[in-house]
């Protein structure tokens, strides 16, 4: 396996990004472009395609040969047919073959995942959890994604092109709308959309009438790293939007462990860097809600790999696809 290689994509709404991947889980070179997916998915998929080809090259120039490709695509995926369902943030890609077209104009074995999912892959490979066998993961961005890991393997249910839809859990009956159509979400409380609504909200019932907070949002300039910068600053506002999040995602993680039987949870995505401000009332919540678990058997780690995650989880998918 010294010579093979492979290559992970993660492709975003506005950033797509390639890796070439060793055996070993090392990212030997890394490509990143706009999506601009204003273009067209035909435009997108030869962004892609010339990302490839230059990596391939990379690996030849190597003596390593690329087995596979893996992709991660948020929204629904369907692995069976390499084809994006449905994808919110890459709305040209809906009922695309993106795999297919890959596959035919390379002509090496390409696969697809949810990105969350390919995620939960990478964390698994060499990242937080390369000690746990069963584990549940959360992807924490402009909205709340998920993984579960069951005997080290990715678990995909009946194979709908969804799972662990962890952003989705209701864990505030009657509470705000969710994009989903449903309400109280877990996304609706722990994600950047929901500090960003949780701040406009303050502002129309007029609880937030000045200050730097304020500010930003009058000018427009609000984004979830400046409300963190806040909180830091001691902000009332933006500490109550954190603890509000923590306290969504104790729930949530609470419930998943009652459910699945299991007691580990590792959080990443950009949003998870305000861990410092979410995390106590997260274990605080998550020890005073579940009745089967002490607070020593249960473990809420972060992400390790941060960004790279993705891309070698995608990395990791496009092995298992072609060794099992």
């Amino acid at each position: 396996m010294e010579n093979k290689a492979f290559i992970g994509i993660d492709l975003g709404g506005t950033n797509m990004r390639a890796a070439l991947v060793n055996t070993s889980g090392s990212i030997l070179e890394q490509i990143k472009v706009s999506t601009e997916i204003s273009q067209g998915a035909e435009q997108a998929t030869e962004n892609l395609l010339e990302m490839c080809r230059r990596l391939m090259e990379r690996a030849a120039s190597g003596q390593l040969q690329v087995e596979a490709i893996g992709m991660g695509v948020a929204g629904k995926i369907d692995p069976q047919n390499n084809v994006v369902v449905f994808s919110p943030n890459l709305p040209a890609m809906d009922n695309f073959p993106l795999g297919v077209r890959m596959e035919e104009a390379l002509r090496i074995p390409v696969t697809m995942e949810n990105d969350a999912n390919v995620y939960g892959l990478g964390e698994n490979w060499v990242g937080s959890a390369q000690d746990l066998n069963n584990w549940v993961g959360l992807t924490l961005g402009t909205g709340v994604g998920g993984a579960l890991i069951f005997n080290n393997r990715l678990w995909q249910g009946d194979k709908l092109g969804f799972s662990a839809e962890v952003g989705h859990l209701v864990v505030e009956p009657h509470g705000l709308p969710c994009t989903c159509g449903s309400q109280g979400c877990l996304e609706t409380l722990s994600s950047g959309r929901a500090l960003m609504e949780g701040v406009e909200e303050a502002v129309k019932k007029g609880k937030l009438v000045g200050g730097k907070l304020f500010e930003l949002w009058q000018k427009d300039r609000l984004t979830a790293q400046e409300i963190y910068f806040c909180a830091k600053e001691g902000d009332s506002t933006s500490l109550e939007l954190f603890r509000r999040m923590g306290w969504a995602l104790g729930i949530a993680i609470s419930n998943m462990f009652m459910l699945l039987g299991i007691r580990h949870a590792i959080i990443g995505g950009g949003v998870s860097a305000s861990w410092d401000l979410f995390i106590d009332p997260l274990m605080k919540t998550l020890q005073t809600t579940n009745r089967f678990l002490n607070a020593e058997q249960m473990t809420v780690r972060q992400s390790l790999l941060g960004d790279d995650a993705a891309l070698l989880g995608a990395a990791r998918l496009a092995w298992d696809c072609q060794w099992g």
